[in-house]
């Protein structure tokens, strides 16, 4: 963080309906100083002074004016915040950082994915109470261009430094350069899967899965197809690289693209982003479901996404989490029929057999997996 080019560098948020945000300025000045407001500086204002004094420390403590507006953020922001305005100012790269290691898992139950806009600290520290099976911190769409790298400060301490449950954490990158540049600084932190807009090629992924390998990233990758280009080779995308889990349609970035207005008109796209996907052996994934206060559309969307053959579909607010898992659950009846087929297979298979027949159907291990599935749906197992 050397160099710098900016006489005021304004990040982060402040104001009477803020909360768990802080602003950070910084200004040129002949000597470092440091001012902090906070509401609750009785309890936090001396931890914060010695926070933001140890990160200027580390550069050198330039002569800057460096002033912290806070609304009950927790230190992670804090550290977020300051890191990204020092670095707008003075130019440079965000300092190495690296998260617990996680252990991504291929196959689990994707039935919701939560987005959480990167730009928005308050809604992360609690994502991982919400019940969604996965979480996505969005660089993306639902944050502004001005706003991108201190989102992808924040995304970064936020994977290095919360508990999400039970939740898979996925990053959802920009295209192009930009996307470059967001999984240079978010790949350490290890996240378990990373969400790529936009892609149209086979090229676009195995770049992807290289700069995956060199960071040395055991991370999955999700594409999503927005457009006529990337519908149309779905096929070779689903098959681009083994790092591949599951391919998404962008529905409204498709119409756009289509030039149509009826949300019928990507019935083929889904079709054939569906049919890609299960040649392939990947998960297709279902688009995000707008109905954010209307629960029943949205376990109907659900419901209507399941019996297609995709595996999850995406939200955009909690309330639709539960909602969504309704739509994707299993029948009393299948979930009764998928007991039986496991357990009378696991016992013939502790016979030596490999095959045997259940009420009259042959079974396999193949149709044992998804026997298994359906029971995972259930929560049966």
């Amino acid at each position: 963080m050397v160099g710098g080019c900016l006489a005021v560098t304004r990040v982060g948020f402040a104001g009477p309906s803020v909360r768990s945000d802080v602003l950070v300025t910084v200004e040129d000045a002949s000597a470092l100083n440091v001012q902090v407001e906070s509401t609750v500086y009785a309890m936090f204002g001396d931890e914060i002074r010695a926070q933001t004094m140890a990160v200027l420390n580390s550069i050198g403590n330039p002569p800057l004016q460096v002033s912290l507006e806070d609304s009950g953020a927790l230190p992670f922001m804090i550290q977020a915040r300051l890191e990204a305005a020092l670095v707008k100012h003075l130019g440079g790269h965000l300092p190495a950082l690296a998260g617990p290691r996680r252990e991504p898992k291929r196959d689990r139950l994707r039935r919701s994915r939560l987005y959480i806009p990167g730009n928005q600290p308050k809604f992360m520290p609690n994502a991982g109470i919400y019940g969604a099976d996965c979480l996505i911190l969005d660089l993306e769409d639902s944050v502004p261009i001005s706003e991108k790298q201190a989102a992808r400060s924040m995304v970064r301490h936020a994977l290095a430094t919360l508990d999400f449950g039970c939740s898979e954490v996925m990053v959802r990158i920009n295209a192009g350069d930009l996307g470059y540049q967001d999984l240079g600084a978010i790949a350490p932190c290890s996240p378990d899967v990373i969400v790529v807009p936009k892609v149209e090629s086979p090229d676009d992924l195995t770049a992807l899965a290289a700069q995956l390998d060199e960071l040395e990233s055991p991370a999955y990758i999700v594409a999503i197809l927005e457009t006529s280009l990337g519908v149309q080779r779905a096929y070779e995308i689903a098959t681009a690289t083994p790092r591949l889990i599951a391919l998404s349609p962008g529905v409204e970035d498709y119409l756009a693209d289509l030039r149509a207005t009826d949300r019928e008109a990507t019935v083929w796209a889904h079709g054939a982003i569906l049919n890609a996907c299960r040649a392939a052996g990947i998960s297709p994934l279902g688009s995000v479901t707008t109905e954010i206060h209307e629960p029943e559309r949205t376990e109907a969307y659900a419901y209507k996404m399941a019996s297609y053959g995709f595996d999850g579909v995406g939200c955009l607010h909690p309330g639709q989490i539960a909602p969504v898992h309704r739509g994707f659950a299993p029948t009393e009846s299948e979930l009764e029929e998928a007991g039986v087929v496991v357990t009378e297979f696991e016992r013939a298979v502790g016979a030596g057999q490999g095959a045997i027949s259940v009420r009259g159907r042959m079974v396999d291990e193949p149709v044992y997996q998804r026997a298994l599935r359906t029971l995972q749906r259930g929560g049966a197992r």
